[in-house]
């Protein structure tokens, strides 16, 4: 993960007894729970040597559409927004004035969005006010947690159409 949080292009591992692992699904997993983080989900790559056998290396590539310095600028302005965004709630509130609070924040800023998706979902939203719902709910998601309020995201389907909820807890 702190390969991901550098934005590097990748990570080797050396395994003394090999389970298989979808590498692909913890990066997309790690990306919606830090969208403060992870700017854009790289395309992930896994070459295997050797290919059988219980002692392994695992090379771990990560191919980004914006390169490693532009990534690591999205991620300072991210930075910004998430910290304005912790000095707007109360550390002493209730958990629910928190949630509204941040919401609060939200849509002071971004009532008006461009309902869009992108490759860079925080930075978009946040610097830009494109998104769609996805990145709405992961950016609210990890505002809240960072507030100290847990808050995770559902996925359904609302009007038959692909949607993504926030459930705070």
């Amino acid at each position: 993960y702190k390969q991901l949080d550098d934005c590097s292009s990748g990570v080797v591992f050396y395994f003394e007894n090999w389970e298989n692992v979808d590498y692909a699904q913890l990066v997309s997993d790690y990306a919606v729970e830090y969208p403060q983080k992870v700017m854009e989900v790289p395309e992930v790559t896994v070459n295997l040597y050797p290919e059988e056998g219980k002692r392994r290396i695992a090379e771990v590539t990560f191919t980004y559409q914006n390169s490693r310095g532009s990534l690591r600028t999205m991620q300072s302005q991210v930075g910004l927004v998430f910290a304005s965004a912790a000095k707007y709630v109360s550390e002493d509130a209730a958990p629910e004035e928190k949630l509204s609070q941040m919401y609060t924040f939200l849509m002071e800023r971004y009532n008006e969005y461009e309902i869009q998706t992108s490759i860079t979902p925080a930075y978009s939203l946040l610097l830009h006010g494109v998104g769609d719902n996805k990145a709405f709910a992961n950016v609210y998601a990890a505002m809240c947690r960072a507030a100290g309020v847990e808050c995770r995201t559902v996925v359904g389907t609302r009007a038959g159409e692909l949607w993504i909820w926030n459930v705070a807890e």
